[in-house]
């Protein structure tokens, strides 16, 4: 029944992007802007999404680098309330995209180009590369290869800049570090309860199957485990520094963000790197499990619960570990700098090329 119900909502939320797609408007006039502006095109969604929250925070450093950005989405009045912002949002019936703007365009809208060329200078901000031929294919990668007005591709990890220069090595493909907020995600105190956290949307399926094989062999006995559904990102966060594991079911990801959370909040995360994740999925403080290997998945989570009952600083001490490289390595302020100079340089290249159209 659980199975049967977690499919119907699959085909529910396909049927709503194809229709959400359906129905995209970007909002573009001929005439040249007064004031340089890069538009992010955002689905209108409130459901939580990294991915949405990194384009909301992109925004936020441009602005406060003095470059104008807004988020663009489709209804008057939408912006999403699941985390905290003050972010510069728009829609498609306020604004009018011009000759030196720059449009940035989620990988899986791409098409939305090639039905319609608007010749607007644009960036595809490709935050998951296996995304990339979902829809339209063919016709996806001929705007990729051949499309004027493509000044280039911003990504969010290793993984998604080598495989789009393979498919298309004649693009400009600029690689930026997402930022952990160290005020919301950070470990807290030694004396955590032996909690378990998981997000139950994400590989659902796998998740289910995991737990039966642990719960059958009595391994989570004297733990409890944490759904992460239906919760702020604060909520999230909350959560996360109260937990001792976290559990990765994610596949084919561009980053994997909430693993990379969980590690930051001083959690051992067990589970799939999706590949986005692999450049800090290390072994030192986690347990990296190769993809659908669900038997592999619960003799990691059970070694892990063995070894910390045997020694409680166990999970403790690598979560510490963990936290520390992906504070480190993942900063806010690498971040801002990277975002403000990939899409500073992308929209300067936007405005030489208006003033060449200018003069020729």
């Amino acid at each position: 029944m659980a199975k049967n119900y977690i499919e119907i909502l699959r085909r529910i939320n396909h049927a709503a992007n194809e229709y959400r797609h359906s129905r995209l408007v970007i909002p573009v006039t001929i005439e040249p802007m007064l004031t340089p502006t890069i538009y992010f095109l955002t689905p209108d969604t409130n459901i939580p999404s990294g991915g949405v929250l990194v384009i909301y925070r992109h925004v936020d450093l441009l602005n406060s680098a003095g470059i104008n950005a807004f988020v663009l989405h489709q209804r008057r009045g939408f912006r999403c309330t699941w985390f905290s912002h003050e972010t510069r949002v728009t829609d498609v019936k306020s604004a009018r995209i011009g000759q030196g703007d720059l449009l940035v365009i989620p990988e899986q809208d791409v098409c939305l180009l090639c039905e319609q060329p608007l010749g607007i200078r644009h960036i595809i901000f490709n935050q998951n590369s296996h995304q990339t031929w979902k829809r339209d294919a063919e016709r996806v990668v001929h705007h990729y290869i051949n499309s004027p007005d493509l000044a280039g591709i911003i990504v969010v990890s290793d993984h998604n800049a080598d495989m789009l220069r393979y498919a298309f090595e004649d693009i400009t493909i600029h690689r930026i570090h997402l930022g952990i907020d160290p005020t919301l995600f950070y470990p807290s105190d030694n004396h955590r309860a032996r909690r378990i956290a998981y997000m139950p949307r994400r590989g659902s399926l796998e998740a289910e199957k995991v737990v039966n094989l642990l719960r059958g062999k009595a391994v989570l006995d004297g733990w409890e485990l944490v759904p992460l559904e239906g919760m702020t990102h604060a909520e999230v966060a909350e959560q996360l520094r109260t937990t001792r594991i976290f559990l990765a079911f994610t596949y084919q990801e561009g980053f994997g963000l909430p693993a990379a959370e969980a590690m930051a909040c001083g959690n051992y995360v067990v589970g799939y790197h999706g590949f986005g994740g692999r450049e800090f999925f290390r072994s030192e403080f986690s347990a990296p499990i190769e993809m659908g290997d669900i038997l592999s998945f619960a003799l990691a989570v059970e070694n892990a619960i063995t070894l910390d009952r045997a020694n409680p600083s166990w999970c403790l001490d690598r979560g510490r570990k963990a936290s520390a490289f992906i504070l480190s390595e993942y900063s806010l302020e690498q971040e801002r700098n990277q975002v403000v100079k990939a899409y500073g340089h992308l929209l300067g290249h936007s405005l030489a090329s208006l003033v060449v159209a200018d003069h020729s």
